[in-house]
């Protein structure tokens, strides 16, 4: 496989990885809590580590991955990481909007919090790094893909950071509907990724149809709506709440 490969594939791996700790990190500092960025540097170092240690264990013990347990793995991690999100939205942003907590309570909540979201800076680019070392397992070990591979990680780094570091000033509110729309969206694409993975194996039974992802992916989103309300997170005002803001910054909503 050439360097243009290569470069494909580290660019769409690392990208999905930055924008979730792009938002993350924004997502911090917008609640002031922008110590715990800690946890998810940690957890980003950590995944580096981890990825190549994956990669080490498949050379010497496994080689390839078989069919079935790739997709089953994958499979996993996607759930695994869409259930992260999802506690990352219902914590971080519902106890963002709550103005009172006893003092120990709160210590009690941002070190859980913390923890929750070193876990998801974690898994979002350990999964990715996994992804990675599959596609290089199936061909990608020339020095050229290697090379591309690495130039599409770096540019994928660098879009994230852009877009971090360019929605510093904007609106928090704005910040906040937007932070919650993408992390929601993005964890309704994991369903969809691991009832995709699932259907491939035909695990547990599961058939190999796109219409079964997308009503997958809706019943998470109807199931996570009503939960979140019960933690002060309405996520159909986000979405609304985002979309009313970039009409705003594009100067629809004026007269």
């Amino acid at each position: 496989m050439d360097m243009e490969a290569g470069f494909l594939i580290g660019f769409r791996e690392a990208l999905e990885a930055a924008l979730i700790v792009g938002v993350l990190i924004s997502l911090l500092y917008r609640t002031k809590r922008e110590l715990m960025a800690k946890w998810i540097w940690s957890g980003v170092v950590l995944a580096l580590i981890a990825s190549v240690l994956t990669w080490m264990i498949f050379e010497i013990f496994v080689g390839e991955f078989s069919k079935k347990n790739e997709e089953l793995f994958e499979g996993l991690l996607y759930l695994v990481a869409a259930i992260l999100i999802t506690t990352v939205i219902l914590h971080v942003i519902g106890h963002a909007s709550k103005e009172v907590l006893e003092n120990k309570a709160e210590n009690a909540i941002e070190i859980r919090e913390a923890f929750g979201i070193g876990l998801l800076a974690f898994v979002s680019v350990w999964r990715e790094g996994v992804e990675t070392v599959i596609f290089i397992g199936a061909g990608t070990e020339s020095s050229s893909a290697i090379t591309g591979l690495f130039i599409g990680i770096v540019l994928a780094a660098a879009i994230g950071y852009v877009l971090f570091a360019t929605t510093k000033n904007l609106d928090i509110r704005f910040m906040f509907n937007v932070s919650t729309s993408l992390l929601i969206g993005f964890a309704a694409y994991l369903v969809m990724k691991a009832i995709h993975e699932f259907g491939e194996i035909g695990f547990m039974g599961i058939p190999e149809s796109f219409p079964l992802q997308v009503v997958g992916a809706s019943a998470y989103l109807v199931m996570a709506h009503f939960v979140s309300e019960k933690y002060g997170v309405s996520l159909i005002d986000s979405v609304t709440g985002t979309f009313r803001g970039i009409g705003s910054l594009l100067g629809l909503g004026t007269k």
